[in-house]
């Protein structure tokens, strides 16, 4: 514990000390209820409007209740109507993209049966990063880097059943096309310093990933072309 974090227990203590004194010493000057009702005498006008007054408050708390109440429903269904009928921004082979408020659903078109992908690995890492995570579960992968500034990059991939959500907040929708011919889902970042991601599905056709990083489109777009497998199943067939 540093002398900063010993000596502010004490402070806290002598502030509260000095309070309680204060308070304690303004309840002393306060006159006592007998003298009170002999300085003042209030009128029975004065009960009636009080009375009034207290009534029209509690009416405009139900009405402002009320209005609340309505519009917390109108604001439910505006949601409800945004997640039943989101906006379709692409279709594709294996699936649809659907545009929501706060993010992209991609989904695919099925579940799927395939109990394997290959190992994949970053062909080219900007100088300064250094691998902070590699995982890899049989269908899934995923890589993380990072450099001494914070800036980061990391790889989610995997078999290409079930769903997948992205961030879309303050991001810009484009659609590329790789240079194996893979078309890619870019939400570029509008702020300089936010995360951009870019989301395909590999030529192999089994295997969709979800590339996110901070650092500038030029570098991205480096990432994703050099993306490579580093494992391959004995005997497989499956080319990337």
């Amino acid at each position: 514990m540093s002398w900063n974090d010993k000596k502010r227990p004490r402070e806290e203590a002598s502030i509260k000390s000095m309070v309680t004194l204060l308070h304690n010493y303004e309840m002393s000057q306060t006159p006592g209820k007998e003298e009170l009702q002999d300085r003042y005498q209030l009128s029975d006008m004065f009960f009636h409007n009080m009375e009034s007054i207290i009534k029209t408050q509690e009416k405009k708390s139900r009405r402002r209740n009320l209005r609340r109440s309505l519009a917390a429903v109108a604001a439910a269904a505006a949601a409800l109507l945004v997640i039943t009928q989101p906006q379709i921004i692409a279709i594709g082979k294996e699936w649809m993209v659907y545009w929501f408020q706060d993010h992209v659903s991609f989904q695919f078109a099925e579940d799927t049966d395939i109990n394997w992908v290959p190992r994949y690995e970053f062909g080219y890492v900007p100088e300064g990063f250094e691998l902070v995570i590699d995982d890899y579960y049989d269908i899934s992968g995923y890589i993380h880097y990072e450099n001494e500034q914070g800036n980061r990059f990391f790889l989610d991939y995997g078999e290409i059943g079930g769903g997948l959500n992205v961030d879309n907040e303050n991001k810009d929708f484009i659609i590329l096309t790789g240079i194996h011919g893979e078309k890619i889902y870019y939400l570029r970042a509008q702020n300089a310093g936010d995360d951009s991601s870019m989301t395909w599905i590999g030529t192999d056709g089994i295997t969709k990933f979800n590339l996110i990083s901070d650092l500038p489109e030029k570098d991205l777009l480096k990432l994703q072309e050099n993306i490579r497998i580093s494992e391959k199943e004995p005997d497989s067939n499956i080319k990337n």
